[in-house]
């Protein structure tokens, strides 16, 4: 009779650890289908979030050229032609000759100044002569300007890419060496833009500067305002490709960008 009973209740034990198994089955599975929804909501998003963003830097490339155009073909050439005319006020009136010399000047000045914002807004030789080209110019540009030597090199194999994987490396060199100019108190700065292989390409800027701060963390930066290298991070992400950064062990930052590519 004992043994029947203690039977009978290992039986209803049994029978209501089966119900509070299958009871937590089903809450697990309402949590599991609403934890697919939420990460499904997140994947749309994530796209949409990529797609504004890409549209976003579209946008700004074409108010970039846009402005550059008009400073180019209107300001530019407007102050070149009031150089010209007092050119010719200094011939007609030599008793002016040392004012319009020193007026004439302050336009050719406001000229290269102009002609080196043109430059930063929308490279000029991009479009015509490709990333190589644009480069090279941009570079020379820069070492002339803040006295820092930059050694670049463009692996030969590299022909024209795309326009957004154009732009997108180019701006990436600018925005490095922005930061190296406002932080990183270098000597000198390494450009390397090599093809690994047939889809991949990669990017490698190296400076012998201060480095990063062992606590460096992006979200940080953001909060202080410094978007530089955040900006670099979501160009390569647009392009689905790597970015890693990271202090050199002879000293300086490095920053290696991975990004596949198609020819134009």
């Amino acid at each position: 009779y004992q043994a029947l009973r203690q039977s009978q209740l290992l039986r209803h034990n049994q029978e209501l650890l089966e119900q509070d198994l299958a009871r937590q089955n089903i809450i697990r599975q309402e949590l599991l289908d609403k934890l697919s929804v939420q990460v499904a909501a997140l994947d749309d998003a994530n796209v949409a979030l990529q797609i504004a963003q890409r549209r976003l830097l579209t946008q700004r490339e074409e108010e970039r050229k846009h402005l550059a155009r008009e400073l180019h073909d209107q300001v530019i050439q407007d102050l070149l032609t009031w150089n010209y005319q007092l050119e010719s006020l200094a011939e007609s009136f030599p008793d002016l000759q040392p004012n319009m010399d020193t007026m004439r000047a302050s336009i050719r000045d406001m000229v290269a100044d102009l002609r080196r914002i043109c430059s930063r807004l929308r490279p000029p030789t991009i479009d015509s002569f490709g990333l190589g080209a644009a480069l090279q110019s941009y570079t020379s540009s820069w070492s002339e300007r803040t006295g820092i030597a930059v050694d670049l090199m463009i692996d030969s194999r590299i022909g024209r890419l795309t326009e957004e994987i154009e732009l997108s490396l180019f701006r990436i060199v600018q925005e490095s060496l922005s930061n190296v100019t406002k932080h990183a108190n270098a000597s000198s700065v390494t450009v390397r833009l090599n093809q690994l292989n047939p889809r991949l390409l990669q990017l490698l800027i190296a400076d012998d500067g201060t480095g990063l701060d062992e606590s460096f963390d992006l979200g940080q930066l953001a909060n202080e305002g410094h978007f530089g290298i955040l900006g670099i991070t979501e160009r390569v992400a647009l392009l689905g490709g790597r970015f890693t950064c990271r202090n050199q062990p002879e000293g300086g930052l490095q920053i290696r960008v991975e990004v596949p590519h198609r020819t134009a």
